[in-house]
């Protein structure tokens, strides 16, 4: 999960590839006996409030966790289970990893390592012609020394799912898998800093080498190729999770950060068959660009994206980050005006200025605006949505465009959850929202 220029720009669609190898020796293992993961994650009921959940603890002290834990309903990326579930049981707390990377942290491989034992499960890159180099492919933004994996490969997939993550998760009582990078574009490039190699403009990650020879997995950033392995690599990680033996007993659930695409694509329908949740990292914020000019319709998409996996029953997590010091009353109110568009119930947010990883308890997400009384409704710029006890305002126009003019419903009197003036019509400014609240909102 990442902020770079080169993963912004992930939010289309486009991603198959031949195995081999042995497992590997020295993965990490539940040893015989060992309790396991803890009691199974459940999805709380968000219908009318606020689910929150935390993107990573890792700058979170266990006795802050233990402060704050009956608040989250889940942990994407959770350092240690125990501190969360200590306090509060059953919430969801997951074992993060990238699946074309070796956790070294965990494996305890070096690039020495794989050279010598699986020289053929290191993923290289190719430059822009095509033209396959010995540069190790790598995802901007990650400063840690994992070895790039090919994961194609069927004994890779379950390397990182069994023998090495999922092992983990139950070893350390995590009860879901947190996958991340599982995007239908070939984002990753060439040259490795973290091995001492410059960044290559142009470089795609593309193949391996055998014996000295390149077999290439993929022809191009956009190669179907890559979208086909995605998708397999979350089809092949559902049956282990399920049939394993070692890690069935514990029901994880596997949770993958993907970006929106079109609901009608088959590689898209196949994630949604495979996964129990999906996590929209840009969110309604975008990390601040909020909604591109070039994309009027984006948070009709992404609001229709989450209520579409709420629909099928999975669970549906929603990053609003803003790529600022500080985010203000304003910001924060229309993150959770958007958030209560799309809750169809099984809807959780986290809410930051920036890098994840520390906790907030803004007073926003206290709002309590009962059950909702039907769908969202109007565009292309101002919607609504009414709730028993309140109503939800948003204007969704791209900056700097002026404020809009929003009729309320008759009737009523509202007051804002952050105190602001409210009149009829109310004047609402481009990427701004207003939680309104009042008795009787679905009259």
């Amino acid at each position: 999960m990442f902020r770079p220029s080169v993963f912004l720009l992930i939010l289309l669609l486009a991603a198959c590839g031949g195995g081999g190898g042995s497992a590997p020796p020295g993965a990490v293992g539940a040893p015989p006996g060992s309790p396991g993961g803890g009691t199974p994650a459940s999805f709380a009921d968000t219908t009318g409030r606020v689910g929150l959940f935390q993107e990573f603890d890792r700058l979170m002290q266990p006795s802050q966790i233990q402060s704050d834990a009956a608040r989250y309903d889940a942990v994407w990326g959770a350092t240690s289970a125990q501190p969360w579930l200590s306090v509060h049981p059953g919430m969801l707390v997951s074992r993060y990893f990238i699946p074309q990377e070796d956790r070294s942290v965990l494996s305890g491989h070096d690039l020495a390592w794989w050279q010598a034992n699986h020289p053929d499960w290191i993923l290289y890159a190719c430059d822009a012609s095509g033209t396959p180099t010995h540069d190790l492919a790598y995802w901007g933004g990650v400063d840690r020394p994992d070895v790039p994996l090919d994961f194609h490969n069927p004994d890779v997939v379950d390397y990182q799912v069994r023998q090495l993550n999922g092992a983990s998760a139950v070893q350390n009582g995590h009860n879901a898998l947190a996958i991340d990078q599982i995007v239908f574009l070939d984002a990753m490039v060439g040259g490795n800093p973290n091995f001492g190699q410059t960044v290559k403009k142009g470089e795609y990650a593309c193949g391996i080498w055998q014996n000295g020879t390149f077999v290439r997995r993929y022809g191009g950033v956009n190669d179907p190729a890559w979208t086909a392995d995605m998708v397999a690599f979350v089809k092949q990680a559902r049956k282990i999770v399920d049939t394993d033996p070692a890690l069935s007993a514990h029901h994880l659930k596997i949770i993958i950060n993907h970006p929106l695409g079109s609901l009608s694509n088959a590689s898209e329908q196949a994630l949604f068959q495979s996964a129990d949740g999906m996590l929209d990292e840009a969110g309604y914020t975008n990390n601040g660009h909020y909604t591109p000019a070039s994309e009027a319709n984006r948070f009709r998409a992404t609001t229709d994206y989450l209520i579409h996996v709420q629909s099928l029953g999975l669970a549906a997590y929603v990053i609003d980050q803003f790529g600022a010091s500080d985010i203000t009353p304003q910001q924060r109110e229309y993150a959770v005006a958007a958030y209560f568009m799309a809750n169809q119930g099984r809807l959780y947010m986290y809410m930051s200025p920036s890098v994840g990883g520390t906790d907030h308890n803004y007073p926003e997400y206290g709002a309590q605006i009962g059950t909702p009384c039907g769908a969202y409704y109007g565009g292309p710029h101002i919607y609504y949505r009414k709730y028993s006890g309140g109503l939800i305002v948003l204007n969704a126009g791209s900056l700097p465009a002026a404020s809009e003019s929003a009729p309320l419903p008759s009737g009523h009197n509202y007051t804002d959850i952050d105190g602001r003036k409210v009149s009829n019509p109310l004047a609402v400014a481009s990427n701004d929202g207003y939680v309104l609240l009042t008795p009787n909102g679905c009259s």
